[in-house]
């Protein structure tokens, strides 16, 4: 039995070689480099065919607009929305966007398969900056072209540079006001940092820097228990004072009297 399986172990490793087995590994690679190179033109022409077909032609822009021209704002968004679908560049819409007047916020997505949403927020005005610009909810300032209503806005001015501060003073002194019936139709600021009130009611009040809400809320006190029955004949009143205020009486035009603060 050992020499028997000798010899067919012998036999066996005497068996030649096939002249073609050498050529199997190249030609192997050789196949698959030419379907990898089929495989990315397919793709590439592919890609080239979808880009073609989704290449942006609309804008949508939506949003409940009052004032903002939604015309001019897809005018603006049309001359950055550029290539297709897959590469338009959404911030670049969002700035054009943004840029237009009366626009506040913006949303932008994708239309499959060749389209723009643009959604809108439109600025909304609280108050009028000096003789023609706006105040938005936000505090930003803006200039519109086209006229607007603004006869129950109230009037704001101040220094360049103040519009935010300004808007929280006048938020903050209208909510005092707002309690004793009244509210701020004008506020000025000075470049000497004294604030000057105009109510709807006529009276006019001053008051300094230093400590400008708590003098507030002290006149509130004191027009409450005091002052409210002779709000008519009230002209102005000063709040520049530590422990006072200076009334200005409407019949007496020049005399003012020191109002203990309680």
């Amino acid at each position: 039995m050992l020499q028997a399986t000798r010899r067919t172990v012998a036999e066996v490793a005497a068996m030649p070689k096939l002249p073609m087995a050498g050529l199997a590994g190249p030609a192997s690679r050789l196949l698959l480099v030419l379907a990898a190179v089929l495989f990315v033109v397919l793709a590439v022409r592919a890609t080239n065919e979808l880009r073609a077909r989704t290449t942006i032609t609309s804008v949508q822009v939506e949003g409940d607009l009052r004032n903002a021209d939604s015309r001019q704002i897809a005018a603006r968004i049309g001359a950055v929305a550029k290539g297709d679908y897959f590469s338009v560049d959404l911030a670049a819409i969002r700035e054009a966007a943004l840029a237009a007047p009366w626009v506040d916020e913006v949303l932008v997505s994708r239309r499959w398969p060749d389209g723009i949403r643009v959604q809108v927020r439109e600025k909304q005005p609280v108050a009028l900056w000096g003789a023609g610009g706006l105040i938005s909810s936000r505090g930003d300032l803006f200039v519109p072209r086209n006229a607007v209503s603004t006869n129950d806005l109230p009037i704001l001015f101040g220094p360049a540079g103040k519009t935010v501060y300004v808007m929280e003073q006048y938020r903050a002194m209208n909510s005092i006001l707002r309690g004793l019936g009244m509210r701020i139709v004008e506020l000025q600021l000075t470049d000497r940092m004294s604030w000057f009130l105009r109510m709807d009611n006529g009276i006019q009040l001053v008051v300094d820097q230093v400590d400008t809400i708590e003098k507030m809320q002290r006149f509130a006190y004191l027009y409450d228990r005091q002052l409210k029955p002779d709000a008519g004949n009230i002209a102005s009143i000063d709040l520049r004072y530590r422990n006072g205020v200076a009334v200005g009486w409407r019949v007496q035009k020049g005399v003012r009297a020191i109002v203990p603060a309680a």
